[in-house]
């Protein structure tokens, strides 16, 4: 703002100034210069200066919040991270396209709020501004929540466009145990959940990796292995995952009580 009003006032200093110079010189009778011509093209580049002023902040503090709320994200502070992106999305409401709601829908999918989440990434699959390295990162996130979700026909549908984008995402693995568990195919899903492709997710994401894994390799052998459901809630409530999956919540939580 203060340039804006800077670029302003030396607007008027020149004006000033001009017609200052031009009644010291000007010859006796001499009339001044008429500058009501310039009256509304002055106005004009004044309001110009104040709104882009204005937006550039606006702008400017929602990248702000855009990159702190990637840090808090990064450091598995998800429900402050989505408080910042929230905070942002207002304020990019043009330059932010995308980016934010794809933002808020990775905050939702660890909360395990996968309506919120689905709907944030189809909002975001949906804008054409959206960079093509973001938009490669949504098919196999979808796929994830139907798979999640029980839809596993539709899971698989989105499983095939994520594999044409990146074929080596480690989501993708993920998303296939969850479907083998869906299934009671436990053979499949431990094969799956104990292959080193799994090994780099972290987060909640590695938390329902392992907890998948114990449940199929408890399924086939009858070995109890013990999860602690911080490692997959976080901060969230079991309640979301629950709606979607309660056979899943039901085990984690009795595991966790028997260890206890």
């Amino acid at each position: 703002m203060r340039s804006g009003l800077r670029l302003i006032g030396m607007w008027v200093l020149l004006i000033v100034l001009f017609v200052a110079f031009y009644s010291f010189f000007r010859q006796p009778g001499q009339p001044l210069p008429d500058l009501s011509g310039w009256i509304i093209p002055f106005l004009v580049v004044v309001f110009a200066v104040i709104v882009g002023t204005i937006v550039g902040k606006r702008n400017q503090k929602g990248w702000q919040l855009n990159a702190e709320g990637n840090t808090l994200l990064s450091r598995g502070r998800i429900a402050a991270a989505l408080e910042k992106f929230e905070t942002a999305r207002p304020l990019l409401k043009n330059e932010g396209q995308g980016v934010i709601p794809f933002n808020v829908g990775v905050c939702h999918l660890d909360l395990w709020h996968l309506d919120a989440a689905e709907r944030d990434f189809t909002t975001a699959q949906g804008i054409k501004e959206l960079p093509a390295q973001v938009r490669t990162l949504i098919p196999v996130r979808l796929a994830l929540i139907s798979a999640l979700k029980g839809a596993v026909g539709a899971a698989e549908g989105r499983l095939a466009e994520a594999r044409a984008v990146d074929a080596e995402d480690p989501l993708i693995v993920l998303a296939n145990g969850v479907i083998a568990c869906r299934r009671e195919d436990w053979a499949q899903a431990r094969a799956l959940l104990e292959g080193p492709a799994t090994h780099v997710l972290g987060g909640p994401m590695r938390g329902l990796r392992d907890a998948l894994l114990a449940w199929s390799v408890e399924r086939l052998t009858g070995e109890r292995r013990y999860i602690d459901p911080v490692t997959v809630f976080g901060e969230a409530s079991t309640d979301k995952l629950r709606e979607a999956w309660p056979a899943l919540v039901q085990f984690l939580l009795e595991r966790s009580r028997q260890a206890a």
